[in-house]
């Protein structure tokens, strides 16, 4: 089945929520607490919303319904659903990711030393509460100093496109053959929207 993402579609709204209470509880605080608006980011998670959404129609109709369905498959890698046609896709969309996540770190720099002191409180609030599902890529990033809240959640997306290609390439998941059922995909789509609707919903809240 997909990742497990309610909580990180649930962090990135908190990300949101809890940026807007601090500026509230600060009257008159001039600090920047949220890198401005970038209208080439709500674009870019836009397209890779689209194409994702793509693969996950193609992987849909290409796969097995059922355990018996994919054992009778007698060369898996032959067949449209295996990992091999699908792994050009998920390493496009991993490396749009990270052309946003780059993006986005370039634009943190717009935020100033209160604002991202505010943030540090914030996300060490949002992560005991609800636990990375992707710690180890998160921590990489925060070694790189990507602190702000709009990188992480870009970070979440990165995480969750990752987690989907391990996936796909998991002999135990798949049973040996490298090959989802639909409901693996049904799952992907409802955890696609779950991750890029907090992204998008923080992004224009920033526009002017």
């Amino acid at each position: 089945m997909g990742i497990p993402v309610r909580s990180k579609s649930l962090s990135g709204f908190l990300r949101v929520l809890a940026a807007s209470l601090l500026l509230a509880l600060l009257p008159g605080c001039a600090a920047r607490l949220v890198q401005p608006y970038d209208a080439q980011l709500v674009d870019g998670t836009e397209e890779i919303f689209k194409t994702a959404s793509a693969v996950i129609d193609d992987g849909f109709i290409a796969s097995p319904r059922t355990d018996a369905e994919r054992a009778a498959i007698r060369k898996p890698e032959t067949s449209d659903a295996h990992f091999l046609k699908f792994q050009p896709r998920y390493d496009a969309l991993i490396r749009q990711t990270d052309l946003l996540i780059l993006r986005s770190m370039a634009g943190s720099n717009g935020i100033d030393p209160l604002g991202q002191k505010l943030q540090g409180k914030v996300e060490q609030v949002i992560e005991s509460a609800v636990p990375s599902v992707c710690q180890d890529l998160t921590q990489t990033f925060n070694d790189l100093g990507a602190t702000s809240l709009t990188v992480k959640n870009f970070v979440d997306l990165k995480c969750l496109l990752s987690r989907w290609k391990d996936q796909h390439q998991d002999p135990q998941l798949t049973r040996g053959s490298l090959i989802l059922k639909k409901a693996n995909w049904e799952g992907r789509r409802q955890s696609l929207f779950e991750i890029v609707l907090p992204i998008e919903r923080a992004e224009l809240s920033k526009k002017p």
